[in-house]
């Protein structure tokens, strides 16, 4: 059974499934169905937590200042995966735009542990980080540090739909997300978990 992921697949395996999270019907309503789930519960928390986000600025100045964020969170979230990707396989990501998407893509083939890290690593990572900042920032700066915070737990909601793939892959499946499909692996003769 491989351990590490890599750039070749092993010769005894073949492709088992492929998915498309943009294409199937049922993944894009959990994605959607998600996305939406979090980003009312941010809201919730905001109203009923009162979470002290008031600021100074005016609209004027606040809008552009959180919309600015959202798209700069967005393009680093990407490269996120993609530093995370290289590091885990040695292999140089791939980077499109699909208005409205930002995706990332490779060429390695990932154990499921792997591609479970790859995919979870920017709602993790920058989960951690934005949280420092929401608690450390000057209260002007908190607003838009909130709202940057739900977009990251809300807009990974492909990635968490992702993950939900893969575990339901056998322990030594392996996983090629291009960016625009996941497809998975399974060795030659067994008998896949579908």
């Amino acid at each position: 059974m491989p351990r590490l992921s890599g750039a070749e697949l092993p010769p005894t395996f073949r492709e088992h499934l492929t998915v498309n999270l943009k294409r199937d019907r049922r993944l894009v309503l959990a994605v959607q169905g998600i996305f939406v789930l979090v980003a009312a519960i941010a809201v919730a928390a905001a109203l009923l937590l009162d979470l002290s986000l008031a600021t100074d600025w005016s609209p004027v100045i606040t809008i552009p200042v959180t919309l600015v964020a959202c798209l700069t969170y967005g393009a680093v979230h990407e490269a996120t995966h993609g530093v995370v990707l290289q590091l885990l396989t040695g292999v140089r990501p791939s980077y499109s735009v699909r208005f409205p998407f930002l995706t990332t893509g490779n060429h390695a083939y990932l154990t499921r542990r792997s591609a479970v890290i790859v995919a979870l690593a920017p709602a993790v990572g920058w989960g951690i980080l934005l949280t420092l900042a929401l608690l450390t920032l000057p209260q002007d700066f908190r607003l838009t540090a909130y709202i940057v915070l739900a977009l990251n737990f809300a807009g990974s909601a492909g990635d968490v739909v992702e993950v939900h793939v893969v575990l339901q892959q056998q322990p030594d499946a392996l996983v090629k997300d291009d960016g625009d499909e996941v497809h998975i692996f399974v060795p030659a003769g067994s008998a896949p978990v579908t």
